[in-house]
């Protein structure tokens, strides 16, 4: 609770100028960053000495080979105490620092502790913990300063009479000069906020650049979720064609093949069974009534032309109105986005539908398409039996996959005895 009180009052934006001291003042923001820097110093003092402890006393047993445990407890100790550091500097700054480690192999645990032990974030990790002994003294000198002295200034003049000019420094023996000290006491109250604010700013700078992922390695992690992606894209994309072809060849294929057969025997009876020809040329016209729905339906499937015609409002009501399942929808859509996010939200929302339709038993459902900050946002629930999921081979799994290549995000929430809910994020600057 404590650190959800502390995010939200660091990610609060005030307005805060150096031209408005007193609200700076009477504001969370220096109070905070007190309470940042005051618990610095007895975590840094924690940490300096377990670890100087551990890490002097497995060199001195290295020798002996005793020491190795030792030494790899270290290592994994001041990585979940940075971890927790982490948690700390995102709990006051409002940040999202997250571990910076490399993905450990898939082999022996010989391999992995290597991998472990030359990862540069895991040193980092050490550097961090031990800086945090001298700033936290030093934070903690500061703020100890920076609060007691505007206080004790401004307090003076009703103590100072009760004080002999030998009893301490900084002290007034006469009103005046307690009026004097009040009034430089004033001064320092102004100024106490911005050290406490400046000072902590500097910490957590100093946080992202020792525990935060280096710019290389989130590029490089980056290029991999991509790639992944990219991948998983391609994948989807040839079995997308697969069915392309497969329902050409067992379905409109089928029939218009059916129908040549049937219009040729057709022209062969014209003459000698005209009640024969018109019974074929029945049976043909139905057969092309039935391959011109069949191309439809696979050209919906493909992409639908109401949604280049009309946009995604249009599109989702035209599937809505197809559902057999009641199904309210609302899309607060200001403009159109790119055609590729439109597609893809368009597929999520008709596959959740057909889901809906033939395996959840649901007696009713909801589509939202809406904008978010740079984002469009499709949601589908319904009130079904649940237990829906994006396992491989699966639609949910495609569309996942589909999403993934736009740098999107498909959330499946299902529980067993339901309801569920399908959300879709895509970015849509």
């Amino acid at each position: 609770m404590l650190s959800a009180r502390i995010a939200t009052a660091a990610r609060r934006r005030t307005g805060i100028t150096l031209e408005n001291p007193v609200q700076l003042l009477f504001s969370a923001r220096p109070w905070t960053a007190a309470l940042f820097a005051v618990l610095s110093f007895p975590i840094g003092v924690f940490w300096f000495v377990a670890l100087v402890t551990l890490i002097s006393t497995g060199l001195g047993l290295a020798i002996t080979f005793l020491g190795i445990p030792i030494l790899i407890f270290a290592m994994w100790l001041w990585t979940k105490g940075a971890a927790l550091e982490r948690v700390r500097v995102n709990a006051f700054f409002g940040t999202d620092i997250h571990a910076p480690y490399r993905e450990l192999p898939d082999a022996s645990w010989l391999r992995r502790l290597r991998a472990f032990a030359t990862d540069p974030a895991v040193w980092r990790d050490l550097a961090y913990l031990l800086l945090l002994f001298p700033i936290g003294i030093i934070e903690f000198a500061l703020t100890m300063a920076s609060i007691a002295m505007p206080l004790r200034l401004l307090s003076m003049p009703f103590w100072y009479s009760m004080a002999s000019s030998t009893d301490r420094p900084w002290t007034a023996t006469n009103l005046p000069a307690a009026l004097g000290a009040a009034l430089i006491g004033v001064l320092l109250l102004a100024v106490m906020p911005y050290l406490l604010v400046g000072m902590v700013t500097l910490h957590g700078a100093l946080a992202r650049g020792l525990l935060a992922p280096r710019r290389d390695a989130e590029l490089a992690e980056r290029v991999d979720a991509l790639t992944e992606s990219r991948s998983r894209a391609v994948e989807a994309a040839l079995a997308e064609r697969r069915r392309i072809e497969r329902d050409l060849h067992d379905g409109a294929q089928q029939r218009l093949v059916a129908l040549a057969m049937d219009l040729g025997m057709a022209k062969i009876k014209m003459d000698s069974d005209p009640e024969a020809a018109r019974t074929l040329v029945d049976e043909a016209h139905k057969e092309a009534k039935l391959a011109m729905s069949e191309i439809r339906n696979l050209v919906q499937g493909i992409h639908p032309a109401v949604l280049t015609d009309r946009g995604l409002d249009a599109a989702i009501s035209s599937l809505a109105g197809r559902c057999p399942v009641p199904v309210a929808v609302i899309v607060e859509i200001d403009r159109r986005p790119p055609a590729a996010v439109e597609s893809a939200a368009y597929f999520v929302v008709a596959e959740a539908l057909t889901n809906v339709a033939k395996h959840s038993a649901a007696t009713e459902a909801s589509v939202i398409a809406r904008r978010e900050v740079g984002r469009l946002v499709v949601e589908v629930t319904d009130n079904g039996f649940g237990g829906a999921t994006a396992i491989p081979g699966n639609g949910l799994a495609g569309l996942a996959d589909r999403i993934a290549a736009l740098d999107g995000q498909l959330t499946v929430d299902s529980p067993p005895g339901g309801p569920t809910r399908i959300r879709a994020e895509l970015p849509c600057a």
